[in-house]
């Protein structure tokens, strides 16, 4: 049985799947203060292609705002600034692995989840650059997450 089970082993090749969080994240971090207005947040993002705006007010990540949330809230009229529409996101850091940021996106509320670096915001993993790390296979390389979605 021993025998059996060293040649249904993964090839060395193959153990390590699961690529630094360095390789999966956007680094270029598109960021906007809580006391913007939505019009604006909803322009930064239409202008960068986002779907996800953290949201800094004195150097501190208080969370994020959703492309969803905005455009509901332009659409009924309220509130006028980003700050009431602020998502806590889970937060893991750059010495992670792509593990265990899909293991914080399922944990959470929203479909993606914020690196640091010692408290400092330093990218972003959506479920889209998850998708696409995983569509390329372990031998990512960094930038491959940076491309642009595709238009829906």
């Amino acid at each position: 049985m021993t025998s059996q089970r060293h040649r249904l082993a993964a090839p060395p090749e193959a153990l390590d799947d699961d690529p630094p969080i360095g390789l999966v994240m956007t680094p270029h971090v598109v960021a906007i203060a809580p006391d913007a207005p939505l019009r604006v947040g909803l322009r930064l993002m239409a202008a960068n292609n986002l779907r996800h705006l953290p949201v800094i007010e004195s150097s501190r990540c208080l969370g994020v705002v959703l492309e969803t949330d905005i455009v509901r809230a332009v659409a009924l009229g309220e509130p006028q600034l980003l700050g009431p529409l602020v998502r806590a996101l889970p937060t893991v850091s750059v010495d992670e692995r792509r593990s265990a940021a899909a293991r914080a996106v399922l944990a959470g509320d929203v479909d993606a989840v914020l690196v640091s670096d010692g408290g400092r915001l330093v990218g972003i993993v959506t479920t889209t650059d998850l998708a696409r790390s995983l569509a390329a296979g372990a031998r990512a390389e960094p930038g491959d997450s940076q491309r642009p979605c595709p238009p829906d």
